[in-house]
């Protein structure tokens, strides 16, 4: 029987290099001076991850690095093993020193300020640094994989094969293939959106859709009105277009009007962004009155909206309320869907709905940067949600991620300290804590957290400039109740410990302190 080799590596917690990059470069430097050959097994993550007294994800990140960089063969569910390579280099460093040297062009010189500011936001601080292999993850949010129904996906993929044929497998229409715009247009329906197919366009994923839209209605340097805070990608989005944010604040009922109105009136934005459903990272919803008088205000100022709805589904709690899109008798809201947060984030399957006209040019903007979708994934998709497996998934998933959300209040309200606040989110995935102390504690309570076992996401993320008071969103996606509960505790330990900034007296009183009725209505 092959043995798999174990090795130790130590990490340099005062390192200013990431902790998977001390993984990363201590194997490849172990396969340049042949300590590991060609077909020899790298331990299990799992394994390496323990030894090495990391997260299990940072081990992951380090072997998909050195697949990429050619070190490693991985399959899945198989060992990664040492990869036979034509001309190992002297070391892994010197090699990309001498690439560097040999360059005629000054990359960096080179790259525009987008592409400079799109470097950046794609190396963000971690958040794992310092965490124990069982850390409990609190900061991701994604559709939970244990949930996904990958039996049916791929009885469906079959279906789509053996049906289509080769169609499915053909460049597709520009606007995505039809059935699936069908699909996507009667679900919308469902939600108070009369459109039709003509009236949706298929992208990959919501962020692409987000893209779109941006390029068609704003150039280097206009201002967009964004919530603050609002989802942390749309900045990278607007910093790639060199756009401007322009910051409104975002209070307990939603986006603050009076504050947009004055802006309106006064800056111009080309657009504005807002989520009022489930908001990522608040989960806040808006009501009625105050959807209203937003459609009515960008109606008045002739402004487009762009509506992220990312997961209309996911309601828990309290009275549904449609979408902008359900009144825009006028056609100025442009919605965005995805189905990436409560399915298959890997399908990379968006959309948006519009009017004809604008539909029209998003499609033209689309072909020409990326011809068409992924026609496969596309019919897989339209199968998979056309059918009775979809609703029942999606049954299941709204009662499991319905427990988290109620775990989740139940914990806080229990295991936080007396001045930490958080909002009361009527569905989604997200929830909110306020944090006494500057924001520039974040980064303080965050190592805390991790190293007490608990990931979270630090709030400076969702806006544009820093703000005065700390803050964090905290996902369910990843973790089940028992975890969930288990990470409050953590959470509540790393608040409290001891001539820490939140460690402070005081007895529990806010109103979000109150437990969530068994009932949940």
């Amino acid at each position: 029987m092959e043995v798999v080799p174990l090795f130790l590596i130590a990490i340099d917690r005062q390192s200013p290099l990431p902790v998977y990059r001390q993984i990363c470069d201590r194997i490849a430097a172990l396969v340049d001076d042949r300590t590991l050959r060609p077909g020899d097994r790298l331990p299990p993550t799992r394994l390496l991850a323990r030894t090495a007294g990391v997260h299990r994800s940072t081990v992951v990140r380090a072997y998909e690095e050195l697949a990429a960089l050619g070190y490693l063969d991985s399959r899945c569910g198989a060992y990664s093993t040492v990869r036979r390579r034509a001309r190992p280099p002297a070391t892994r460093a010197a090699a990309a020193a001498d690439r560097d040297r040999a360059s005629l062009l000054d990359w960096a010189a080179l790259a525009t300020p987008g592409g400079r500011a799109a470097l950046a936001d794609l190396s963000p601080a971690t958040v794992d640094e310092g965490a124990p292999p069982d850390a409990i993850d609190l900061s991701r949010l994604t559709a939970d994989p244990g949930l996904a129904p990958h039996d049916e996906l791929r009885r469906c993929l079959k279906s789509v094969l053996a049906r289509a044929g080769g169609a499915a497998l053909d460049y597709g229409d520009v606007a995505g293939w039809p059935p699936l715009r069908e699909v996507i247009a009667a679900r919308m329906r469902v939600h108070g959106i009369a459109v039709s197919a003509d009236e949706v366009l298929v992208t990959a994923g919501a962020q692409q859709a987000m893209d779109l839209a941006l390029r068609l209605l704003t150039g280097p340097g206009d201002r967009v009105a964004v919530e603050a805070p609002t989802y942390g990608m749309a900045h990278a989005l607007l910093r790639l277009h060199r756009l401007a944010p322009l910051e409104i604040p975002l209070r307990d009922d939603g986006l603050d009007l009076d504050a947009l109105a004055a802006a309106l009136r006064r800056r111009r934005p080309k657009l504005v962004y807002t989520m009022p459903n489930f908001h990522n990272p608040t989960g806040i919803t808006t009501g009625q009155a105050h959807r209203e008088r937003l459609l009515a205000l960008c109606e008045k100022h002739r402004v487009p909206i762009l509506e992220d709805g990312f997961e209309e589904e996911m309601k828990y709690f309290g009275q549904a309320v449609l979408p902008i899109k359900s009144m825009d008798a006028r056609g100025v809201v442009l919605y965005v869907g995805t189905f990436s947060k409560v399915v298959f984030p890997g399908l990379r399957i968006g959309w948006i709905a519009a009017p004809r006209a604008a539909i029209a040019r998003l499609a033209a903007i689309q072909r020409a940067s990326c011809l068409t979708g992924n026609t496969l994934a596309q019919a897989a998709a339209a199968r998979f949600c056309a059918g009775a497996p979809f609703e029942v998934y999606l049954r299941r998933a709204h009662r499991t991620y319905r427990r988290r959300m109620e775990t989740l209040l139940r914990a806080l309200a229990a295991e936080m300290p007396p001045d930490v606040t958080w909002t009361r989110p009527p569905g989604g995935f997200t929830l909110w804590l306020r944090l006494p102390g500057a924001a520039a504690d974040e980064a303080r309570l965050c190592a805390r957290a991790a190293r007490e076992g608990v990931l979270i996401s630090p709030g400076r993320r969702f806006f544009a400039r820093r703000p005065d008071t700390g803050h964090a969103r905290l996902s369910i996606t990843c973790a089940d109740e028992t975890q969930i509960h288990e990470a409050c505790r953590r959470l509540g330990r790393a608040l409290r410990q001891p001539g820490g900034e939140f460690d402070r007296g005081g007895s529990p009183g806010h109103p979000h302190r109150r437990a969530l009725p068994e009932s949940g209505s």
